[in-house]
């Protein structure tokens, strides 16, 4: 055994509870250590000095002080104003309110925490998003209203007006790749086949697009009405409009 384990033995061993095995060996390292020895005389000492102790008396008069503490606290109690209504119900109230409050102040501290350390990543979930929704939108759109101007629509197939504001847009022709610009957009196309702007899904890069494409839409109807072209009257299709010339007609 140790000097550690030994010492650790010394209260049971002074009592006689510890096992033979057990005390064999406490026996057996006392006879090497002198250390450990000289610990056990003192810890028999201090065992002998505490036993030799008396016993403190209680006072005669314990009780009687108690009842008159007692007595008294009860006393200040009653000459205490009791006061309104609202204020002992905030007494009882606030022992029992305070630890959900602090509760709900520290979880809304550790939400915001959260979510500040998480806005990045919402940021570019955000744009995967956006850029899956247009990948998916750039594969559906197979059906062509316009051969050469860049204007898809998503089944069902719409014919466009081709007197309307939108057609006229679409034919302009662009003056080189530099004024190419490309957007993919929502359109809700009623049963007269005037359209209004849903959603976009991928905006252009010159913002005069979207406002041109959004007047056109407002100026004549966009498309023919829904009786020649045996469609529902309601419908909700993906445009992606592509290589329209934005002119500036600021001068």
């Amino acid at each position: 055994m140790t000097c550690e384990e030994t010492q650790k033995s010394f209260s049971p061993y002074l009592d006689d509870r510890l096992a033979r095995v057990v005390r064999a060996g406490v026996d057996a390292h006392l006879e090497a250590c002198p250390v450990c020895r000289m610990e056990l005389a003192q810890t028999r000492s201090l065992v002998r000095s505490l036993a030799q102790l008396e016993r403190p008396a209680m006072p005669s008069d314990l009780a009687a002080s108690i009842n008159e503490l007692l007595l008294i606290e009860r006393a200040a109690r009653r000459q205490q104003p009791t006061g309104s209504l609202p204020v002992r119900a905030l007494r009882w109230l606030e022992p029992r309110l305070m630890p959900y409050t602090v509760g709900a102040f520290a979880s809304l501290i550790l939400f915001i925490g959260v979510v500040n350390a998480l806005r990045p990543q919402f940021r570019v979930l955000r744009e995967l998003t956006i850029a899956a929704r247009a990948a998916a939108v750039d594969e559906s759109l197979d059906n062509s209203l316009f051969e050469g101007g860049g204007y898809d629509v998503t089944k069902p197939v719409l014919t466009i007006n081709p007197n309307g504001a939108l057609a006229a847009l679409i034919q302009t022709p662009s003056r080189g790749d530099d004024d190419a610009d490309d957007m993919v957009i929502y359109a809700d196309v009623f049963s007269n086949g005037s359209a209004s702007l849903a959603g976009v899904v991928q905006p252009p890069r010159n913002p005069r697009l979207l406002d041109e494409v959004q007047e056109a839409f407002r100026r004549t109807p966009a498309f023919v009405p829904a009786s020649l072209d045996r469609r529902p009257a309601t419908l909700r299709v993906v445009i992606s409009v592509s290589k329209v010339n934005v002119h500036d007609r600021s001068y």
